[in-house]
């Protein structure tokens, strides 16, 4: 995530992660200052891993009407790419 403008942050993290609970995630980590050590797309200003029970889960946090207010707000005053991946354990390690 890229911030443009951070008058959104306080508002949308004061009501979003109870929000969040309620559809069973959980905040895995998060971090500033993303350091790139190989490739070349550019590091963004924050990322955030938040761990859902389901894909159905996902989904329904992302259509229900009280987020809507602050995805526009976090929208607005950001650029983003969110991505979803399923974490398989094989022998040896992870998938």
């Amino acid at each position: 995530m890229n911030i443009s403008d951070e008058g959104w942050i306080r508002e949308y993290f004061a009501a979003v992660p109870e929000l969040l609970a309620e559809y069973g995630a959980v905040s895995i980590s998060g971090g500033r200052d993303i350091i790139s050590i190989e490739g070349d797309m550019p590091s963004p200003d924050r990322i955030a891993v938040i761990e859902f029970p389901s894909r159905a889960a996902v989904d329904a946090f992302m259509a229900d009407e009280r987020y809507q207010h602050y995805r526009k707000q976090r929208e607005a005053g950001s650029s983003s790419q969110i991505f979803i991946y399923s974490n398989a354990v094989v022998e040896g390690g992870l998938a």
